[in-house]
C-alpha cells in the first residue's frame, strides 16, 4: 500500500445574496478548482506529484481573497477539465492500494460535496486519514496546528519557488511534515469522514424593509408574512403554525430550513402618515427556547381565541390595538 497526500484549493461565491448561491448554496458552497497530491515512497519520500486545475462551472468568478492566495484566476482556468473529468484523471493517477492523507478534515467535506453536487459517487477513492490531528495529539495541542506552524517546528524551510496555498505545493510540504513524525503509520488511526458543510455567515439575520399594507391582517396574509427566507440560505420557507402577538406591533413565529433548521420570524408594525400598516420581517436562526416558547404561546393564544370568541362574538379588531398601542413599542429596532 502507498500513501499519496491530497491537497485542495476552491472557490466561494462573491456573494452570499447572488442568484447563483441562492439556487445552489445549500448543496455547493465551495467548488474546486484545483487537485494537488503526491506520491510517497517505500521510504515516505516524495516521489511523484500532480496538479489538476478544474474549471469553475457554477461560482465563475474567483473570489478576490481566493485569487490572491491561490494565483488561480478564471482566464488560468478557463481551459481547465470540469470536476468530473478533473476527478477522474485523479482517480486514475491514484491507482489502487493506497490510502489518501490530508493536513486537516476540511478537504475531505469539501470534497465529497463536490462529488455529490456533481453525482460523480461512481468515480472510487480510497479512504482519507488526518495528519494534522495526529501531529497535534503527538505534541498535546488542543488547537489544531497549522501546515506552517508545523514545518518551522520541525526546521523545514519553504521553497521560494513553492508557495503556500497551491494544492501541489502544499501537498509536498505535507509530506515533508509526514515523513519526520515518529510512527507516520499511526496516522491510519485517524480515519476521516466528510461533515456536512453549512455556511455561517457572520450576520446570519435577514430583515426586510417596511411594506405598507391597508390593515394588520392583510400583511399577516402576504406573501412576505407567510413565505418568509432563510437568512443562511435564502430559501423560502413555510410556517410551522400560525402567528402569536406578543403586542399590538409584534408577532412571532417559526419555520424550518431542511438545511439550516429552525428558524424564528419576527413581524413589526407601525402606522405612517397615510394609516397605512407597515411591516417589516426579521428572520434569524431559532434557539430551542425560542421555539418552545412560540408553540406554547401558539395553544394557549388558540384557548383564549375559543373563549374570547363564546363570549364576546368576535376576536379584537388588530387595526384598533396598534392604534392605541403603547408608543413606547412601536419604533422598529
Amino acid at each position: 500500500m502507498t500513501y499519496i497526500i491530497l491537497d485542495l484549493e476552491w472557490n466561494q461565491p462573491i456573494s452570499y445574496q447572488s442568484r447563483t448561491y441562492r439556487e445552489v448554496g445549500d448543496r455547493l458552497i465551495f467548488e474546486m478548482i484545483q487537485i494537488g497530491a503526491v506520491r510517497l515512497d517505500a521510504d515516505l519520500n516524495p516521489a511523484e506529484a500532480i496538479s489538476i486545475p478544474i474549471a469553475p462551472t457554477h461560482y465563475l468568478k474567483i473570489h478576490p481573497r481566493i485569487r490572491r492566495m491561490t494565483g488561480l484566476d478564471s482566464e488560468t482556468l478557463a481551459g481547465a477539465p470540469a470536476f468530473r473529468e478533473a476527478l477522474t484523471r485523479f482517480a486514475e493517477w491514484c491507482g489502487e492500494d493506497y490510502t489518501l492523507l490530508t493536513w486537516g478534515c476540511d478537504d475531505i467535506s469539501v470534497l465529497y460535496q463536490n462529488i455529490s453536487f456533481f453525482h460523480c459517487e461512481d468515480i472510487p477513492l480510497a479512504p482519507l486519514c488526518d495528519i494534522q490531528r495526529l501531529y497535534s495529539d503527538l505534541h498535546r495541542m488542543k488547537d489544531r496546528a497549522s501546515l506552517k506552524s508545523a514545518m518551522e517546528a520541525l526546521n523545514i524551510q519553504p521553497d521560494e519557488s513553492m508557495a503556500f496555498h497551491n494544492a501541489m505545493n502544499d501537498a509536498w510540504y505535507t509530506a515533508l511534515v509526514f515523513k519526520m513524525l515518529p510512527d507516520p503509520d499511526a496516522v491510519l488511526n485517524y480515519p476521516q469522514k466528510p461533515r456536512q458543510l453549512i455556511h455561517a455567515r457572520r450576520n446570519a439575520r435577514e430583515k426586510t424593509p417596511g411594506e405598507a399594507f391597508d390593515s394588520v391582517r392583510d400583511a399577516l396574509e402576504s406573501e412576505t408574512a407567510i413565505h418568509p427566507v432563510c437568512p443562511r440560505c435564502g430559501r423560502v420557507l413555510a410556517l410551522d403554525g400560525e402567528y402569536i402577538k406578543q403586542s399590538a406591533d409584534r408577532y412571532l413565529a417559526v419555520a424550518k430550513c431542511k438545511n439550516h433548521g429552525r428558524i424564528l420570524i419576527r413581524l413589526r408594525f407601525r402606522i405612517d402618515d397615510d394609516g397605512k400598516k407597515v411591516m417589516s420581517r426579521t428572520t434569524a436562526p431559532a434557539t430551542s427556547a425560542n421555539v418552545a416558547y412560540v408553540h406554547t404561546k401558539q395553544l394557549q393564544m388558540r384557548e383564549r381565541a375559543a373563549r374570547y370568541l363564546e363570549e364576546h362574538g368576535a376576536l379584537p379588531d388588530p387595526d384598533e390595538e396598534l392604534l392605541n398601542a403603547d408608543i413606547a413599542s412601536m419604533p422598529f429596532d
